[in-house]
């Protein structure tokens, strides 16, 4: 059994006469490990355990067993024959022997009888050549991975600012931001879904994913209708749909005022998305009145996404329709013809469609505002400098949440101070899971023990933004009525990086009481007698002790 060497420079000298061997190990022994193989089956087996640590391979032509030529042969299919250089050595020295050699993979050929000095120096270039090579060849694939990296964050930052921009529009028509996740997923559902059957269409992935992104920004012209028509409760007049159906040119107004290269793809997904996503089939929609194949079929799909999505959710002008009403409504045109083929395509996906929107993943990945946070004339703060903080802050919180085990999770808000927890808190304790005044109601409620409530202001009042986590032990008395252990996680979180104030505080609650129990159990039993129950010499002694160096204990003797 050949035992594989500990060296990383390592040449490997083939040849089945042993006082060749011994010439070339004289020549490379100094400033490498050496090993040897007499034969062809011998050095593949050498190579096959060392091949990480070999520099190069030194190959006799002529050899019994296997030739050079074989061990070659045998190589092409091996890991290493692009990683090791091999050098020929042969008294052959024909030109055929020599072409056959290089075709076959060699670095370099020498022919016997060769001079030392030149064949050490030979050796030498191409192991430093290959180690350039090898050098090279590292640092391209760190570059491409840090290229790769760089392009995902790119495209991680475009989506945001697309989607917080999508999410200020949708905000001022009372839309949830989820709406925009939603849309992107539906669309890229139904591009996919489409393009299986109809090979016309043929959407790549990287197409999917930019007519996805494209999507977003259906509704962006939504920015520039007033509010007393954007916020409009109930039906529109004449008069007010008409200025509602300019939002599809003001958006293409608004990328056109953009500076984006006007022939790049998804500048043209965005616009044709932008401007044809209220087109019908029929030719009935606006603002053109394209209709059939003059729609784009970008356009085409988010069309039929925005209506489901628009059907299913909630609106100031319309109430949430079920599921099934909604596919009625669409299947029955009464929200507009819809391309025969896409129709047919989402009917008989719908219910794969429904799997993937339950799919909580992506949807925290999209910017989220609270109700309170919507924009005010008055404020000196610029709408967009808002809701990029309130969007930062929802992306923390949520970051957070997303960490936490499952257990009694809360929320606290310190401007509204409003405590909030999750299902298994009414569970457990009874009563809201929601806490109004929430400070006041700690201090006065009997489900916290009251000796353990000054724990809870002394952990709060060391928060930091420099270290905003705190830790505790409550007993707090359940449904059953029995006071049980929980230790108590709370993350704080600031408004920004100087700390100056909390505005959140995140947490978890999870039930230790089994755990305090068993360890008080094995602390009673190693500090008592079996028999007796009495405490032991070691228990007595440090309780005495303890006793004794009390502060509060009164000023007197023991005898004993």
């Amino acid at each position: 059994m050949i035992e594989p060497v500990k060296s990383d420079e390592v040449i490997l000298i083939v040849d089945d006469v042993e006082l060749n061997r011994a010439i070339l190990s004289e020549l490379f022994q100094k400033e490498y490990s050496i090993l040897e193989a007499k034969n062809g089956a011998e050095a593949l087996e050498l190579l096959e355990q060392n091949g990480g640590h070999i520099k190069v391979m030194l190959l006799d032509l002529v050899m019994p067993e296997m030739d050079g030529f074989q061990v070659l042969s045998q190589l092409r299919n091996s890991r290493w024959f692009q990683q090791i250089p091999i050098v020929l050595i042969t008294a052959e020295n024909s030109e055929s022997t020599a072409l056959k050699g290089y075709t076959s993979g060699v670095s370099d050929i020498i022919n016997k009888p060769f001079y030392p000095e030149i064949v050490r120096r030979r050796v030498k270039n191409i192991i430093e050549l290959y180690n350039h090579k090898r050098f090279l060849k590292t640092k391209l694939q760190e570059q491409y991975r840090l290229l790769e990296k760089q392009a995902e964050k790119l495209k991680k930052a475009n989506t945001f600012v697309i989607d917080t921009l999508s999410t200020a529009v949708e905000f001022r028509s009372s839309e949830s931001g989820f709406h925009i996740a939603r849309m992107r997923k539906i669309t890229e559902f139904l591009l996919r879904a489409l393009s299986a059957p109809h090979a016309q269409y043929g959407f790549s992935e990287e197409k999917i994913s930019m007519i996805s992104d494209a999507a977003a920004l259906h509704d962006i012209g939504k920015i520039a209708i007033p509010d007393e028509v954007l916020l409009k409760p109930g039906r529109l007049t004449p008069e007010e749909f008409e200025i509602m159906k300019t939002h599809t040119t003001k958006g293409c107004e608004f990328l056109e005022s953009l500076n984006y290269a006007q022939d790049e793809e998804y500048y043209r997904y965005s616009y044709e998305i932008c401007r044809h996503h209220h087109e019908r089939w029929d030719g009935k929609g606006y603002p053109d009145g394209l209709k059939e194949n003059q729609i784009p079929i970008w356009a085409q799909v988010v069309a039929l996404a925005d209506v489901y999505e628009a059907l299913t959710g909630e609106r100031v002008y319309k109430p949430v329709y079920s599921h099934e009403k909604a596919l009625s409504m669409i299947v029955n045109g009464e929200c507009g013809q819809f391309n025969p083929e896409l129709l047919n395509c989402f009917l008989e996906e719908i219910d794969n469609l429904l799997m993937e929107l339950k799919q909580p993943e992506k949807q925290l990945e999209t910017p989220s505002l609270s109700a309170s946070a919507k924009p005010a004339a008055s404020q000196s703060e610029t709408f967009s400098e808002r809701t990029l903080r309130l969007l930062e802050l929802e992306r923390q919180k949520y970051r957070v949440l997303s960490d936490l085990s499952g257990d009694i999770t809360f929320d606290y808000d310190a401007q509204t101070d409003l405590l909030t927890f999750s299902e298994k808190y009414t569970e457990m304790f009874g009563g809201s899971f929601q806490m109004q005044d929430a400070l006041k109601a700690i201090e006065n409620t009997d489900k916290i023990l009251k000796e353990d409530k000054p724990i809870i202001w002394k952990v709060l009042k060391e928060l930091t933004s420099e270290q905003p986590v705190g830790k505790m032990e409550l007993r707090m008395q359940t449904l059953v009525g029995d006071f049980e252990w929980f230790e108590v996680l709370i993350n704080a979180l600031w408004r920004n990086e100087k700390g100056s104030e909390c505005v959140s505080l995140i947490g978890k609650m999870t039930n230790i009481n089994d755990q305090k129990l068993e360890t008080s159990r094995l602390k009673r039993q190693a500090s008592t007698d079996s028999l007796t129950g009495t405490y032991n010499r070691k228990a007595a002694v440090e309780l005495i002790s303890d006793y004794l160096l009390s502060e509060l204990m009164p000023q007197g003797a023991c005898f004993y």
